[in-house]
């Protein structure tokens, strides 16, 4: 017990000098802890817009819906995008087929999608309608904070009704609750009957700013140019039981649409399929290249600010050689005075990578309140940023620490 309290007595010793140090010399301080300063801050503003950017995409994809396939009408080409007019079909009754013959696939919300305008009361709103069934919900993960949705009567009868959400809400309806008002979409009349639940916006893109009406009604009131047959659509939602269904599911939609267009071995699958697990490991994938590629370019910072600490650590030994002379011949050991030194460094460091820290804190709330984007720094970074600091000052002032403990104390009395 004795030895540790020893230990410790001589490291807080160290720490005082340390601080004595940087007092004596306050500009030179505060201007080698500004490189530090600077590569800490990077580097930790760099990890938590990478982290903000997982977050949004996982936000992102949440929204569409969990153990769900999305299926496309464009062919899946595997050495590049679909060229343009490379277009395959995909109608309604694909999808009934895919319900029946796919097993684990719980409901499938066929979708038409198109751009309108609402108006009511003298106000305006641009946005996208997208028509699909009473299954949309369930799939999508859809609720309404107000009125209901969409229900098996509104699609058999093409009723004009329209939930819309919160964007739409908000520039039509500014005092009032939207529910059972008129609106004019593209000037055919609809009945609001529900408000969608809030979910935000991801990367940019506003996830309330749309509304959905029966596809039936779509179809027969509103434009979509973009088919070709009386019962095409834009796309199908497919959810399945669970995440293991989901992952046969794929291949199964495959086969069975390959066989119904009679597709030949070999031939380009006129469909893509792509799953809400394949969409999240994907764009995991990218998000955690682009931390890498942030944390590498920011870490450049830090290297500078640790070429910086190790210049003025070999200034300092060199200006305090008497000092160091005058401990030696008074008894301290070589690993008293190399732990000195190395004391010394890391202090600079941690207090530059604290004020570092700091400010990057700061400069992740004002970019998440201009810029509606995430960036967290959660305790983990926090204290990662400190203890790599002091690592920081530990290996750059660890060579002029050991040239300080090398020096002959005759030779460091004789110094002027």
């Amino acid at each position: 017990m004795t030895d540790i309290l020893n230990t410790l007595a001589g490291w807080g010793v160290n720490v005082a000098i340390a601080f004595t140090a940087l007092r004596t010399n306050l500009m030179r301080s505060i201007l080698t802890t500004l490189g530090v300063m600077i590569g800490v801050f990077s580097v930790i503003l760099a990890v938590a817009v990478g982290n903000g950017a997982q977050v949004s995409v996982t936000q992102q994809i949440a929204t569409l819906g969990s153990n769900m396939a999305i299926v496309v009408p464009e062919p899946e080409r595997p050495n590049g995008p679909p060229r343009p007019g490379d277009r395959g079909r995909l109608t309604e009754r694909d999808g009934e087929a895919i319900a029946r013959q796919v097993p684990g696939v719980l409901a499938v919300a066929p979708q038409l999608r198109t751009s309108v305008q609402l108006v009511t009361g003298g106000r305006s709103a641009n946005t996208q309608a997208v028509g699909s069934t009473e299954a949309f919900a369930s799939i999508s993960n859809l609720g309404t904070s107000d009125g209901r949705f969409l229900t098996k009567s509104d699609i058999g009868s093409a009723a004009r009704v329209v939930v819309i959400g919160q964007t739409v809400a908000d520039k039509l309806f500014v005092d009032g609750n939207p529910v059972g008002e008129k609106v004019r979409i593209n000037r055919v009349p609809f009945t609001v009957i529900g408000l969608l639940e809030s979910k935000g916006s991801n990367l940019g893109n506003d996830n309330d700013d749309q509304i959905v009406v029966p596809i039936t009604t779509l179809r027969q009131r509103l434009s979509t140019a973009t088919t070709q047959g009386p019962d095409d659509v834009t796309l199908l939602f497919v959810g399945f039981e669970d995440e293991e269904t989901l992952v046969a599911g794929d291949r199964e939609i495959k086969d069975l649409l390959r066989a119904r267009y009679r597709v030949s071995k070999g031939k380009i699958t006129p469909f893509t399929v792509r799953t809400t697990k394949e969409i999240a490991e994907t764009s995991g994938q990218v998000t955690q290249i682009f931390q890498a590629v942030l944390v590498a370019i920011a870490s450049i910072s830090l290297l500078v600010g640790g070429i910086g600490i190790m210049n003025i650590m070999l200034v300092s030994v060199t200006e305090r050689t008497r000092e160091i002379g005058l401990r030696m011949a008074l008894g301290a050991k070589r690993s008293d005075i190399r732990n000195q030194f190395l004391v010394e460094a890391a202090v600079l460091c941690i207090i530059g990578g604290a004020i570092g820290l700091l400010l990057a804190m700061v400069a992740a709330a004002i970019f998440q309140q201009v810029a509606d984007f995430p960036a967290p720094i959660g305790l983990d970074t926090a204290l990662m940023a400190i203890a790599f600091s002091a690592v920081i000052g530990l290996v750059f002032g660890g060579y002029p620490a050991i040239r300080a403990s090398r020096l002959s104390p005759i030779e460091a009395l004789r110094s002027e």
